[in-house]
């Protein structure tokens, strides 16, 4: 299998790993808790900024813009629901705000037309935030784990995959205008390869919505 139809088979695979979280997620939807709620309410709005992407790419031949309707769904998700779980409410609150205001005034004024001259540092900015929160809600556990959250393991695994996968976004979109003005096979790969992340990422919240709904059922 070359490159090409590689790519091609995983950019389709995103949609439908969405498809089957959305799904599980609406099953089960009356026994999760609220912190597997905002999960299934990002594999939701990730699912129609995707395909809004695939049809903004096919009717103008560019899709930039839901760059930015990503980022303001991530922020408002994960800060949400770090909202829930840290015992920093005001912190989360101010980060909240900078990330949301960033976002809606880079989304203003940035040209998404030159696809050589877009470089969104709110979807750097955005994942940088969460990452840190992420860290936060770490040091909380350790240093309070026989009280914070007791018998709430999950939530240690759950803080584990968001901190790892945010952290890749980071370092992916900082540098994406230089990624896209140098060598076009590396930018695939790259690009390719934070795809593939993406879709683990999704499949374990759909694990995770999944473990939530069938444990509260029994």
């Amino acid at each position: 299998m070359d490159f090409n139809t590689f790519s091609e088979i995983i950019t389709r695979v995103s949609p439908f790993v969405l498809l089957v979280g959305t799904s599980v997620g609406l099953y089960h939807y009356k026994r999760l808790t609220n912190v597997a709620k905002l999960l299934w309410y990002f594999l939701l709005g990730s699912l129609l900024i995707d395909l809004t992407g695939r049809l903004l790419e096919e009717l103008f031949s560019n899709n930039l813009i839901v760059l930015f309707a990503l980022t303001l769904l991530e922020l408002f998700i994960f800060l949400k629901l770090y909202y829930n779980l840290t015992q920093k409410k005001k912190l989360v609150v101010c980060l909240f705000i900078l990330g949301i205001l960033y976002t809606i005034i880079e989304s203003i004024y940035i040209n998404t037309n030159d696809v050589s001259l877009f470089q969104p540092y709110a979807k750097a900015l955005g994942p940088l935030l969460i990452v840190g929160m992420a860290l936060l809600f770490f040091f909380e556990l350790i240093r309070d784990e026989k009280t914070l959250f007791k018998n709430e393991s999950d939530y240690f695994v759950l803080n584990s995959a968001i901190l790892c996968f945010f952290s890749l976004q980071f370092l992916v979109f900082l540098p994406l205008n230089f990624l896209v003005n140098t060598d076009i096979q590396l930018t695939g790969y790259i690009l390719i390869g934070n795809i593939f992340f993406m879709i683990l990422f999704y499949i374990y919240l759909t694990y995770f919505i999944w473990k939530r709904g069938r444990n509260l059922k029994q």
